[in-house]
């Protein structure tokens, strides 16, 4: 295992019902194929708010932060460009990482 901490990237978009599939199919599209060959990236689920059918949340999981942030900025605005037709609002963005006890010297349980 990893001495880093799984890192967890939250997006959450607002985006009308009637644009939504829209908006996931360009998001797989570009931000998919892009996210797939970069190192470290293990994977990305999108979620429906069932109390606001107006929001749509990506969870992306990296192998760790430093992984994350090694996607080329550069890349990122590019992509982002491309996806600007279909973005209504980003709501929020947030990070998390992945509470492991054997990075905080615990030895994991038997």
């Amino acid at each position: 295992m990893s001495d880093q901490p799984i890192a967890i990237e939250h997006l959450c978009f607002r985006v009308p019902p009637g644009g939504q599939l829209a908006f996931l199919r360009e998001d797989e599209r570009i931000w998919g194929a892009a996210l797939r060959q970069q190192p470290g990236f293990l994977g990305k689920e999108v979620w429906l708010d069932a109390e606001d059918p107006e929001l749509v949340h990506l969870i992306i999981r990296w192998a760790s932060r430093a992984a994350w942030k090694a996607f080329p900025p550069e890349r990122a605005e590019a992509l982002d460009r491309q996806m600007q037709p279909f973005y209504v609002r980003l709501e929020q963005a947030k990070e998390y990482q992945l509470w492991q006890p054997n990075l905080l010297g615990e030895e994991p349980a038997s």
